[in-house]
């Protein structure tokens, strides 16, 4: 029996894990034990059963430390949801009463913020987007609401769409969601059924909510408790331009019920509300993001530099600009890698930083070696300001941070040259420090600098007479726990402070320590307590210090809970600085993903350049000598680069043949890999590129059959190129690679040869056709426009030699043969391969282009009536003749007559081919 069922709940989807507190652990019960038993313990051995025989049930019990790591694990990496329940009243184990103790999903992760991440320096990006359609399927328009909790950003989006919702999977794709929540029983069944599939190709996690949870009721007043306004804004949301979004607005108001931000009085007044605009970046959809590895595959773990666009520019410093908890890299720079921009200034301001840091190696070192990296997440430093739940540590790292400021800042100065660094990062960032001197001053005139060398976060005693009496009390049990050092070491007999060290932490209080090497002193000690082992040393206690340790603990402690009441006054003041933290945030992480994009740059085998970039509709495109910047890196790679040339009017198309094997896809991914970094705002591994700002990045590059989905790999091809054949424009770049392999030859051939023969002459995009259907290089005999190009390769004494270079005109031959021997086929396979080759290139040299098409259907009919007489004389000889010898003589007679006929029909056949 499920485990649902036999603790009274109802029934769940199995993308939902349900886990039961028993106060010391955690119990999962059901199919979901079996589950976490392989995630967990890499088995499902371990798996009990508990019950009667007729009532039994799988059981697995979980540690705190084991349910943390697999709550997570789902939550993070799997994208499923987890729901943890408790029993009400006395914890039993035999109770059934079970309630719901809190709930999370991968769009939802507020209430397990603080039990998952309270220890951890990170804050996960947990996008989450909301879908409703409206019109009717003539003009069907999508609204979209979106919530950033980490960004603390909410947005509204509408827009028309086809039935195939192409701008909504481009707008997905842009922002990366781990969860959509659609409405349950929409009265656009079909379409949403559409939207629902869109969604899982991105592997984002589908959650159906109530239709009436999408209802604006009560919206106004939630946006205007949650919202941040402006200074001089009228604090009312129903003023604002997105209320008018009345479908995107529905969307929003179901985010706002599902993440219960309204119940939260942390969350008010922390959230802006924006338009999303859905012309301001780059087309992707997510079969782009896919050919052009721009993200780490699914399940990857650690980013590898070599599999993905992300990976090649993660050198960030600041968890600001590379955020990674687990196997996911977030926020900014992976924000940046799905957002390429189509605004020229701001590309360029971009590329003008990165040249700036560039070329100068002290100032790209120092922020690199002695800044960026020393600075901690401020925008996890700020949510906790801003919901008053920071400590004075935080308050101390804040102060850190900022202190490091000038230093930062010097480092930026002198760069006259680049105005877009002054007005980029040295301005902001001296109005923030200036924002923060008061800030900096309430920390050094209420916190205890000694205690902050120690490690202890204490009120200056100075505050509270109580205070300082509990200071003197430490003081001087300090006193008496130096003196029991000198004692330890002389009974030990080692010397105090070299070989016998007293230390201490928040977490033990005092304690000695020795190295490995002195650990024998301690046996058959017994007088000495050892606390634990480690490769720093044996750290122990007398029972002296212990005594002293446990009175000087409790004095802490006793001084910690004084102090409450002033630290919460700090903490109170500090939260009116967390907009400033975010800012100075935001700024920082900027400086370091670009930071990062100047050393990609000049560490790269081959140094990139900087672009020369024009604006939409120039029609140029013009890299010379270029790379993949990812398998450049591999080991023993010397890259084979080349050139790429497209100009509106003189060439757009090119077909690109040629052996497999042989470099097609690598080049034309390279292509598209430049176009993606020039307009992130990245240098290009090329020696030059001059380029027109595309509007969309399309591709269509290998495929894999969904057969959870019900789609073949022909289908998932035609479904792509359909997309490309109804979004590209003439500002696009299109890379397409072996189209219409998923059927027959020749119908393969046709749909290639129409789509090519689309692009090139009615869209007119920029278009890079990698095929091994030679029959397209015609094409270039109907379009002026349109240019062949091969790989090369060299065959000798049967072997094959891959060039990688592209050339100008048509591959004259086809190398499959020489590749699978290459992948080492039996002979006599090969031998048989190259007959059959032979045979079907001789059946394909017959050209039935005959103009009179009667003349040619009576030639087969004829053809057929032979065979037919033949069989049915064959037939009527077994009746007519009585002897063997009479039928063998009948039947040579027979076949010599069939003969004379075939032969004059190939003749016809022939004549008119």
């Amino acid at each position: 029996m499920e485990s649902n069922l036999c603790f009274g709940l109802l029934q769940k989807p199995a993308t939902t894990v349900r886990l039961f507190n028993r106060g010391d652990y955690y119990t999962v019960h059901g199919a979901d034990a079996i589950f976490a038993a392989k995630e967990v313990f890499r088995s499902a051995a371990i798996v009990k059963f508990i019950g009667s025989d007729t009532n039994r049930i799988e059981s697995l019990v979980l540690s705190k430390s084991n349910f943390e790591s697999f709550v997570r694990d789902l939550l993070l990496v799997k994208q499923y949801r987890v729901e943890v329940y408790v029993t009400q009243g006395p914890n039993t184990k035999n109770s059934s009463e079970w309630v719901l103790e809190y709930k999370g999903s991968p769009g939802n992760l507020v209430q397990f913020e603080e039990l998952l991440f309270n220890n951890v320096d990170l804050v996960v990006g947990t996008a989450v987007i909301a879908v409703r359609l409206g019109g009717d399927t003539k003009a069907r328009v999508v609204g979209i609401g979106f919530v950033d909790a980490a960004e603390r950003r909410l947005s509204v989006c509408e827009f028309p769409d086809d039935e195939h919702f192409s701008n909504l999977e481009a707008l997905v794709v842009q922002l990366g969601p781990k969860e959509v929540l659609l409405p349950a029983s929409p009265d656009s069944a079909s379409d949403m059924a559409e939207v629902k599939k869109v969604m899982e190709r991105g592997g984002i996690l589908v959650t159906v909510r109530k239709k009436s949870e999408f209802s604006v009721d009560g919206l106004a007043q939630d946006l205007n408790r949650l919202l941040l306004f402006k200074e001089g804004q009228q604090e009312s949301a129903v003023m604002l331009p997105e209320m008018s979004l009345t479908i995107a607005t529905g969307s929003l108001s179901a985010l706002i019920k599902y993440l219960e931000l309204g119940a939260d009085s942390g969350n008010f007044g922390q959230f802006s509300l924006t338009t999303l605009d859905l012309a301001r970046y780059v087309r992707m959809d997510a079969a782009a993001v896919r050919a052009l590895s721009l993200l780490p595959p699914p399940g990857t773990g650690a980013v590898n530099r070599h599999q993905s666009v992300l990976g090649l520019l993660d050198r960030c410093r600041t968890p600001q600009g590379h955020r990674r908890v687990f196997t996911l890299t977030l926020l900014l720079l992976a924000q940046w890698v799905k957002q390429p921009l189509r605004d020229l200034h701001t590309i360029e301001e971009r590329h003008d930083v990165v040249q700036a840091i560039l070329l100068n190696t002290e100032m790209r070192q120092a922020l690199r070696e002695e800044h960026l990296r020393r600075i901690p997440d401020l925008q996890a430093l700020a949510k906790k300001l801003g919901r008053k739940k920071a400590g004075l540590q935080d308050c101390y790292r804040i102060y850190q941070a900022v202190g490091r400021l000038p230093q930062l800042l010097q480092s930026l100065s002198g760069q006259d040259d680049f105005p877009a660094l002054r007005s980029m990062f040295v301005e902001p960032l001296t109005d923030s420090l200036a924002d923060m001197e008061r800030f900096q001053d309430m920390v050094e005139s209420t916190l205890d600098m000694e205690q902050v060398d120690r490690g202890e976060f204490l009120v200056k005693p100075s505050f509270d007479d109580d205070l300082k009496e509990l200071r003197e009390t430490m003081d001087s049990l300090e006193e008496r726990i130096k003196k029991q050092l000198t004692r330890a070491a002389s009974d030990l007999c080692l010397e105090p402070n070299k070989t016998l060290k007293l230390e201490s932490n928040a977490q033990l209080g005092y304690f000695f320590r020795v190295t490995l090497k002195e650990e024998k002193v301690l046996r058959n000690k017994k007088d000495y307590q050892t606390l634990d082992t480690n490769k720093s040393g044996v750290r122990f206690r007398s029972p002296a210090l212990a005594e002293l340790n446990s009175e000087y603990v409790q004095a802490r402690d006793s001084y910690s809970e004084q102090q409450k009441a002033v630290v919460t006054e700090i903490v109170s003041i500090a939260a009116g600085y967390a907009g400033t933290l975010q800012q100075m945030s935001d700024t920082l992480a900027r400086l370091d993903v670009l930071t990062s994009f100047a050393e990609v740059a000049a560490s790269a085998p081959k140094p990139f350049v900087r672009p020369k970039l024009h604006e939409e509709g120039a029609g140029l495109m013009i890299f010379e000598q270029v790379r993949h910047p990812c398998l450049e890196l591999q080991d023993g790679i010397s890259f084979i680069a080349n050139d790429v040339y497209f100009k509106q009017g003189e060439c757009t198309f090119h077909i690109i043949t040629g052996p497999n094997m042989g470099g097609k896809s690598t080049y034309i991914r390279s292509v598209g890999v430049v176009a993606h970094l020039a307009q992130i705002g990245s240098f290009v591994p090329c020696d030059r590129a001059e380029m027109s700002l595309v509007d969309a990045i399309l591709a269509r590059v290998g495929a894999d059959d969904c057969q959870m989905k019900g789609m073949s790999t022909f289908m998932t091809e035609m479904v792509e190129t359909a997309a490309i054949l109804r979004t590209a424009t003439k500002n696009s770049l299109v890379i397409i690679d072996e189209l219409g392999r998923g059927t027959s030859t020749y119908e393969g051939c046709g749909i290639a040869w129409a789509i090519a023969e689309h692009l090139a002459k009615e869209v007119k995009a920029f278009c890079l056709f990698a095929t091994h259907f030679h029959e397209l290089t015609r094409l270039a005999e109907e379009v002026a426009t349109l240019r062949n190009q091969h790989v090369t390769a060299i065959t000798s004494h049967d072997s094959l030699t891959l060039l990688y270079q592209v050339k100008p005109g048509v591959c004259d031959q086809s190398f499959g043969i020489h590749v699978a021997e290459m992948a080492r086929f039996p002979t006599h396979v090969i031998e048989y391969a190259k007959r059959k080759q032979d045979e079907l290139e001789d059946y394909q040299g017959l050209n039935f282009n005959c103009s009179d098409l009667e003349a040619k259907r009576k030639i087969i009919e004829e053809g057929e009536q032979i065979m037919v007489e033949f069989l049915q004389k064959c037939k009527e000889l077994q009746t007519e003749v009585s002897t063997e010898a009479e039928l063998q003589q009948s039947v040579e007679k027979l076949k010599e007559e069939v003969k004379a006929r075939n032969n004059a029909y190939i003749t016809a056949l022939l004549e008119h081919s």
